[in-house]
């Protein structure tokens, strides 16, 4: 191994040499390594040589990759659908980074369609100042072509009729960055769904009370995402197998789970994990107190709180989580 840079180097090309307890690659948890970085950027990982330059971090340290969050309604304090704003993006990005999250969607919950409009301009904005490579991955659309009957916290009065109209709308966008669209496959037909996924658009089923038929058709025509197994979507029963099924049954498909331990059992985990083991992705959901101490907050106008490190409705419904994705996979690693 090269020695550290000199200081007549370029500063953003200079070399770094980390190690700690374990640097884990993807696959294992490797001792007496080091990780080469070349500027912002991942050159390596070699064996751990005698020299100076190095930077030990510790022996109570994993090393690893940054983590990644596919829905994350809000943090520090900040609500995505209370403030459609780049400085929420921002609140939510610095919580993210405290914890070793590096990238994630903000996900805008059904809304007016105005509104679910100026999130995607929110987020165009973002993308145009600066890029998809500073915490902003895209967005997540959580509706709002949603099932009545599995709504959850969704506010029944906003949920809208998926018109072509606002299919094209929501795809035009797809062209500046990544979009994520949580649709139930009894709102949508299958050429709105296979339309969307030529444009670029994920399609994701959730909020469903589809048949199991219902949803494989929707897998058929495009569809290659799953919002948070299990949560808000139709039964698996000996009749009809439903979306939960159906998502099962699929091969392919990306499924997205809350491992939290509030909204799935850690059995439920533990056999998804072994159904999919290369397509189960971790999600917080969580919400703008993550990252605070703050107990109480607005969601779509309704005051929400957090008990017993959950995030409720007056009634004690679910609604999203108080939830880090460090914790997330400490949840899986020891309880699941």
């Amino acid at each position: 191994m090269q020695g550290p840079t000199s200081p007549t180097e370029s500063p953003g090309k200079a070399k770094r040499f980390l190690t700690a307890k374990y640097v884990f690659d993807g696959q294992s948890l490797l001792e007496g390594s080091v990780l080469v970085l070349t500027g912002d950027e991942v050159e390596g990982i070699e064996p751990l040589q005698c020299q100076s330059g190095i930077e030990d971090l510790g022996e109570e340290t994993v090393l690893t990759c940054g983590m990644i969050d596919l829905q994350m309604n809000g943090g520090g304090g900040r609500q995505f659908n209370e403030e459609i704003s780049t400085e929420t993006l921002e609140a939510m990005r610095n919580v993210c980074l405290r914890h070793g999250t590096i990238g994630f969607l903000p996900s805008m919950l059904t809304s007016s369609f105005e509104d679910m409009r100026k999130s995607l301009e929110t987020v165009k904005i973002w993308v145009k100042e600066h890029g998809l490579g500073r915490g902003v991955l895209g967005i997540h659309l959580e509706g709002p072509f949603i099932s009545q009957a599995k709504k959850g916290i969704h506010v029944e009065g906003l949920l809208q009729e998926a018109t072509q109209e606002k299919i094209e709308v929501i795809a035009d966008y797809a062209g500046h960055f990544p979009i994520l669209l949580t649709v139930a496959p009894e709102k949508v037909s299958p050429e709105q769904v296979k339309y969307l996924a030529s444009k670029g658009v994920v399609v994701s089923v959730g909020h469903s009370n589809a048949s199991y038929e219902e949803a494989k058709n929707c897998f058929d025509a495009g569809a290659t995402a799953v919002t948070h197994l299990y949560n808000a979507m139709s039964g698996l029963t000996g009749r009809d197998p439903g979306v939960i099924g159906a998502v099962l049954n699929n091969p392919t498909c990306f499924v997205g789970i809350i491992p939290d331990l509030h909204h799935v059992h850690p059995a439920n985990i533990e056999i998804a994990a072994k159904l999919k083991p290369d397509h189960l992705v971790f999600v917080t959901d969580c919400h703008s107190p993550v990252g605070t101490d703050i107990t109480e907050f607005k969601l779509n106008g309704r005051q929400m709180f957090v008990r017993d490190r959950k995030c409720v409705d007056a009634s004690g419904s679910l609604s999203g989580s108080f939830l880090l994705m460090n914790e997330a996979i400490q949840n899986a690693v020891k309880s699941c």
